[in-house]
């Protein structure tokens, strides 16, 4: 047993715990039983949010997390040289002092997390897998979308358009209120969407979103795995919002663009007009937003959860909209890694330094592929080489 923290520092975990519904306990239950090895975790956890809980405001916030912080490391080192029944009489040792982090019950950790519950328990995996784009609707119907560029648009009367094909509103019962609608285009493909309240999305390769039949509540979330060009209707009373793994976009009606996909070590963010603002899903309690005015990138650094702010020509993109691609002193293994996604095919490189090369120039990605693939070889001055019907290699 190690790492109780990742539990007690997981929203949705205190939920359990604190709050419990339908769709939680299904979840964790679904969860104990794919990972067994976790279960003895999941129960001391427990006992820990348990014991801990306390009604004592003596101390200020800040003080109470890096209080509680400090007893999280003291009772995981206990644990690395003592049985399960020693560790709870650690636990029990510490909790006169730990007990007052709970003093305003589980909220400090609610306002560390703005994860949004309804889309907890997403395929986090980006969607590469070749063939069709497909839509699962909320009530599990499956939609095939043959085209290599999709569009769906809902209508003000709740029926859906998809390649011109009219659909019938969703007037299924809901099993749950947390069921949402999926739009999944794999590698090789891309879909433009209307979303219910007018929001116009472009999906890129690779990428997938989740959403509602319709928006309510004070908010309009999405859920996005990958790249998308969002063109937000705007909407006073009622914030748009773009939930991704690590952060969340907040807009009430502007133009801009989020590369989020699960394998990149790097997510951007680039406004064309209007404002947004960027808040991660684990921030502190006393963590700022960072607030976007356009022609401004922000990226995202996964491995480091740090945010740095650049001026670029907005533009340059969202041209992949078009079917084009440009960029400027960009590393060639960013580059390829776009065509991958775009034309559903792989790179080797022979020798990987060759990834690091910077190059400038302009696609038109609906070009014949091997054209596209001759204009990088020459602006990067490699050799692009055949090697199997989808694979491709780099080399001097």
């Amino acid at each position: 047993m190690e790492n109780l923290s990742k539990y007690i520092e997981n929203k949705n975990f205190i939920l359990w715990v604190f709050q419990p519904n339908a769709e939680l306990e299904l979840w964790w239950t679904r969860f104990e039983t794919d990972h067994p090895e976790e279960k003895r975790n999941l129960v001391m956890a427990r006992k820990v949010l348990r014991q801990f809980r306390t009604t004592n405001q003596s101390l200020t916030e800040a003080e109470k997390i890096d209080l509680f912080s400090g007893i999280l490391k003291q009772v995981e080192e206990k644990e690395k040289s003592r049985k399960l029944w020693h560790l709870t009489h650690a636990m029990l040792k510490y909790a006169a002092v730990a007990l007052l982090f709970f003093a305003i019950g589980a909220t400090l950790f609610y306002k560390k997390d703005r994860f949004n519950p309804q889309f907890f328990g997403q395929d986090v995996s980006e969607p590469n897998l070749s063939g069709n784009a497909k839509l699962i609707r909320a009530n599990g119907e499956d939609i095939l979308l043959k085209q290599e560029k999709s569009v769906l648009k809902y209508q003000a009367d709740g029926k859906l358009v998809v390649n011109n094909d009219t659909l019938a509103p969703d007037l299924t019962k809901k099993v749950s209120r947390l069921a949402m609608n999926q739009l999944i285009i794999p590698y090789g493909k891309t879909s433009v969407i209307t979303l219910p309240d007018g929001t116009r999305v472009h999906l890129n390769a690779g990428s997938k979103l989740t959403y509602p039949d319709q928006f309510d509540g004070q908010s309009r979330e999405v859920y996005l795995l990958g790249e998308a060009f969002f063109d937000v209707t705007h909407d006073s009373q009622h914030p748009f919002v773009v939930q991704t793994n690590d952060f969340r976009v907040k807009v009430l009606g502007t133009r801009f663009n989020l590369s989020a996909y699960p394998t990149d070590s790097v997510f951007e963010t680039v406004l064309a007009e209007g404002k947004v603002s960027l808040e991660l899903n684990s921030a502190g309690l006393f963590d700022r937003s960072v607030v976007l005015e356009p022609d401004q990138m922000a990226s995202f650094y996964r491995s480091t959860k740090e945010t740095t702010l650049s001026k670029v020509d907005a533009d340059n993109y969202i041209l992949w909209t078009d079917g084009l691609l440009k960029f400027e002193s960009t590393d060639l293994s960013r580059i390829t890694k776009k065509l991958e996604r775009f034309y559903n095919v792989t790179f080797h490189y022979k020798d990987p330094l060759l990834g690091g090369l910077r190059i400038t120039g302009k696609l038109e990605l609906k070009e014949d592929l091997n054209e596209v693939f001759v204009r990088i070889a020459k602006a990067a001055n490699v050799t692009i080489a055949r090697k199997g019907e989808t694979q491709y290699e780099i080399s001097n």
